[in-house]
């Protein structure tokens, strides 16, 4: 029933609980077409506990990873823009959990810079 997909998605933006919103989104991932994708990363990116919030995007990210190269860059730079606000390991495992996100957008390449980027402030946080 892809016609109830928008008030499934509107009732997990409801979910207050991290674990049960990250579940809910995990369920629905598969399912969400291209145009829900938007809703269900901003439904994702404001979990606050870590490791559900980077359970959630990882869920999301395959999905992610298939749509047009613009759309997708602007979904990811404000994704990395509100993760770059959380802590160092949060925003780690974000970057982790949208790592074929990156390479959609860049290739092997892309993958590269971003591990030699982390490796770089790594060192400014010694």
């Amino acid at each position: 029933m892809p016609e109830l997909l928008p008030e499934a998605l509107g009732a997990v933006r409801e979910i207050h609980l991290s674990e049960f919103r990250a579940d809910a989104l995990s369920s629905l991932a598969p399912r969400i077409p291209p145009e829900l994708l938007p809703e269900a990363l901003a439904a994702a990116r404001v979990i606050q506990d870590e490791e559900e919030r980077a359970k959630a995007l990882s869920s999301l990210a395959d999905k992610l990873s298939q749509i047009r190269k613009t759309q997708l860059f602007d979904l990811w730079k404000e994704t990395l823009h509100i993760s770059s606000l959380r802590t160092r390991p949060g925003l780690l495992k974000d970057i982790k959990a949208l790592t074929p996100v990156i390479f959609s957008l860049g290739g092997q390449q892309a993958i590269k810079n971003t591990a030699s980027a982390i490796e770089d402030v790594s060192r400014w946080w010694r």
